[in-house]
C-alpha cells in the first residue's frame, strides 16, 4: 500500500475526523449553522485511537508518548489555521472562543499567563471515546493550545494541562505562558 492509498483509507475510517470537526468550527465563525452529520465509521476510529493510546502508554516512556501526541495536536491546529485570523489580537481570539465554544480565558498580562477553561460537556475531539480513551490523549490538546497561542502571539509559549475531562474533571483547563 502506498502513501496515497494509506491516507485515503485512514481518512475513510475517520482518522481525519479532527480536520473535519475543525473545518466545521471554522465555518461556524463565518456562518453559524448546523454541523455536518457524524459519519458512523467514526466509532471505529475512536475505538482504534483509544486502543493505540493505551498501547503507547503501557509500552513507552510517558514523556515520549506525551511529546508524540502533542505534535499531533499541533498538526490538528494547523489544519484549519482557525487562530491565524487573530494574529496579534489575543482579545479577539478570546472573544471568538467564548462566543463559539463557551471557552473562558483569563489573562494575567504582567505575568504573561493565560488560563483556558473549556466549557462543560463531552470532550470536543471527535476521536475520543469517553469510556475508553486514556487521559494521555489530552496531550493532543496541549499541542493544540501551543500551536494556537504561538500563532496568536507570534512567539513561543509553554502550555500545560491542569485538568481534563478524560481524567474526571468537568472542564479541561490549560495554563499557557507567553515566553
Amino acid at each position: 500500500m502506498d502513501r496515497k492509498q494509506f491516507l485515503t483509507l485512514a481518512c475513510g475510517l475517520g482518522a481525519c475526523g479532527c480536520a473535519t470537526r475543525l473545518a466545521a468550527h471554522s465555518r461556524a465563525l463565518d456562518s453559524p449553522g448546523p454541523l455536518p452529520v457524524e459519519d458512523p465509521r467514526l466509532g471505529f476510529a475512536r475505538h482504534q485511537v483509544a486502543r493505540l493510546i493505551g498501547f503507547m502508554g503501557a509500552g513507552l516512556p510517558a514523556e515520549a508518548c506525551a511529546g508524540v501526541i502533542e505534535q499531533a495536536g499541533r498538526e490538528c491546529a494547523k489544519l484549519t489555521q482557525l487562530h491565524a485570523r487573530f494574529k496579534h489580537d489575543p482579545e479577539g481570539y478570546f472573544e471568538a472562543g467564548k462566543k463559539n465554544w463557551g471557552t473562558e480565558f483569563t489573562w494575567d498580562k504582567p505575568k504573561g499567563i493565560i488560563t483556558v477553561t473549556v466549557a462543560e460537556g463531552p470532550c470536543g475531539c471527535p476521536l475520543v471515546d469517553a469510556k475508553r480513551t486514556p487521559a494521555l490523549w489530552c496531550n493532543c490538546s496541549v499541542g493544540y493550545q501551543k500551536e494556537s497561542f504561538e500563532t496568536v502571539f507570534g512567539r513561543p509559549v509553554k502550555a500545560r494541562l491542569l485538568a481534563s475531562k478524560l481524567s474526571g474533571s468537568k472542564h479541561c483547563v490549560f495554563e499557557v505562558t507567553v515566553c
